[in-house]
């Protein structure tokens, strides 16, 4: 979303040249949104419909390779693999490489088998759009090469292959050096790759997960059963295994022996290895797979095929489980106010969180990423932080966990600030916090009872009938509450009417107040629904606090004067 942000396409490929990234998905995401607009659905539906065309183009793959039976199942397969539908829903170029990489295949197997002018064309095109899609795409284009060394014959045909293959590189040839720079930015700064993965047993369990199922070991029989033909005479009692034509297979096998063999070795230098860029081969596995499943007669085929379905629907083997972070902007959205900023502190989960932000508070929120506070400030960091807390009177603070808080909560106290609101998302056992702070004030507007004091409220001077009246108080306990007690907010007309009233415990029950510590500043926001035949003029606004047990208001004392509530302000109705 960021990196497309540019409406100019010239701008944006400008910005992809400082990214780890090559610019073609994003300049076409730009296309897309200038259609469809940026809501969540319209975002990731780009890469849904991405994802089905490298469904389709499988099953183009798979009857060129080796029969129609064969590319059926194998786009079934891969419409079923979980690692390509998580990444298909994702706003990402995943979907868009296993596209390109398929398509490049497809047409790189029709000019081997039959060429024309349309495969030349087509498999040119595809590789270079793959290499601007993403790099892995090289791992395709490298098998492509060793396959075409390897078995095409004669020599004026290998020469042919060779010389599509140099019109690839020279298509890319110009956006190598962007290339050099980023691989440069990338081990300098490596933000996007510090959640690779290292060589060991768990990293490759997690991978064969992804790829294969949790039934991987049927999967990857089937596999070793595609690099083979198996035909069947009706005069012998055993099938006859026949080893040529032996290229669709090794071209499968290549393309999947290269990407894993040169990921393993160059991440015992390098780390790059994750789980999801093993999408690049899940079509070559799917392709195997469905050979394999040909291979075997009828009966066996279909009950094999009704199996992995039933499976395939009923588990999840790869999901990436990223945390929740609608509902954690949407604890600040349902209790921000306006011009509050709000700080982000939860590593690249702050590009996510300001998508949310602008969706649900809107784009003219502020909004502070303290990952990109502490890389352009760094020695200076703390004490620029410092001097904002100081010129602010509130705001929120989006963080990850408790331990971030280390470095800089003393800090925030220094500046005036008290916690006086805490809600809460669980990420895999770990709290994602909206926090907020406020500044105490200086007087205190009432008590009630001897429990519990008003120190300031927020009380809109202007309603108007049907909409919806939000209130913002800031309480302290005087003492240890032993019960929950719920608060009541009321509007009263000119004769003492109630004509609208919201009662709830504090900030919606995300706060108890058996749980306030004496002295301790505490948020609470309620919204009242006016009527929409309420007549124009002046209200009261008023307040007391209950226990719901017995609903015996605390005594409300106001200026000196004592009642069961007391009134917070006058508001104008329109």
């Amino acid at each position: 979303m960021l990196l497309s942000e540019e409406p100019r396409l010239d701008n944006i490929t400008r910005t992809l040249a400082g990214d780890q990234h090559p610019p073609l998905f994003f300049v076409s995401f730009r296309l897309w949104r200038n259609m469809t607009g940026d809501t969540e659905f319209a975002t990731r539906t780009f890469s849904v419909l991405i994802g089905l065309v490298a469904v389709a183009a499988t099953y183009r793959l798979g009857r060129e390779l080796f029969s129609p039976a064969a590319g059926v199942i194998a786009a079934l397969l891969l419409a079923l693999a979980d690692n390509h539908i998580d990444l298909s829903q994702e706003v990402r170029h995943y979907s868009l490489l296993v596209t390109f990489a398929v398509l490049s295949s497809l047409f790189y197997v029709r000019w081997w088998r039959c060429p024309s002018r349309s495969s030349r064309i087509g498999y040119v095109l595809a590789s270079i759009l793959l290499l601007y899609t993403h790099y892995l795409g090289g791992f395709v284009l490298i098998a492509q090469l060793i396959h075409m060394l390897l078995v095409v014959r004669p020599a004026r045909r290998l020469k042919e292959a060779l010389f599509l293959f140099g019109a690839v590189c020279t298509g890319f040839l110009p956006w190598l050096p962007v290339v050099i720079d980023q691989n440069r930015l990338r081990w300098d700064n490596p933000l996007y790759y510090q959640n690779a993965l290292p060589n060991n047993a768990d990293t490759y369990r997690a991978v064969r997960d992804a790829l294969l199922g949790s039934h991987f070991g049927l999967m990857a029989g089937l596999l070793l059963l595609g690099l083979v033909y198996i035909s069947y005479r009706q005069s012998k009692l055993y099938p006859h295994i026949r080893l040529h034509p032996v290229w669709p297979a090794l071209y499968l096998a290549t393309w999947i022996g290269l990407m894993v063999g040169l990921t393993v070795v160059i991440n015992e230098r390098r780390q790059f290895l994750t789980v999801r860029n093993f999408i690049l081969i899940t079509p070559a596995i799917v392709l195997l797979i469905g050979h394999g499943l040909t291979n075997l007669h009828r009966t066996a085929r279909l009950f094999l095929v009704g199996v992995i379905v039933v499976v395939s629907l009923t588990t999840v083997d790869a999901r990436r489980h990223y945390p929740d972070w609608r509902a954690v902007t949407r604890n600040v959205a349902d209790y921000h106010l306006d011009d509050e900023p709000i700080l982000i502190d939860v590593w690249v989960g702050d590009f996510p969180v300001r998508y949310y932000i602008d969706r649900q508070i809107g784009e003219e929120t502020p909004r502070i990423s303290l990952r990109e506070w502490r890389s352009q400030y760094k020695g200076q960091f703390l004490p620029t932080l410092l001097g904002y807390l100081h010129e602010i009177d509130a705001f929120w603070l989006i963080t990850w966990g408790d331990e971030s808080l280390d470095e800089y909560a003393s800090l925030i106290a220094e500046a005036g600030f008290q916690r006086t609101a805490s809600l809460s998302v669980d990420h895999l056992g770990t709290p994602l916090y909206s926090h907020r702070y406020d500044k105490p004030g200086s007087t205190a507007a009432a008590t009630f009872g001897d429990l519990f004091t008003l120190q300031k409220s927020n009380v809109p001077g202007m309603a108007k009938a049907g909409r919806t009246l939000t209130v913002t108080l800031w309480w302290t306990a005087n003492q240890q509450p032993a019960l929950d007690y719920s608060v009541s907010v009321f509007v009263l007309n000119e004769a003492g009417e109630l004509v609208a009233q919201h009662d709830g415990p504090p900030l919606d029950g995300a706060a108890p107040t058996s749980t306030w510590q004496p002295g301790e500043l505490k948020y609470d926001v309620h919204r009242l629904a006016l009527p929409a035949d309420l007549l124009p003029g002046a209200y009261q606004l008023a307040l007391k606090v209950y226990w719901y047990g017995d609903n015996q208001p605390l005594p409300a004392l106001t200026a000196g004067e004592t009642g069961e509530y007391a009134v917070l302000g006058t508001i104008q109705v329109q």
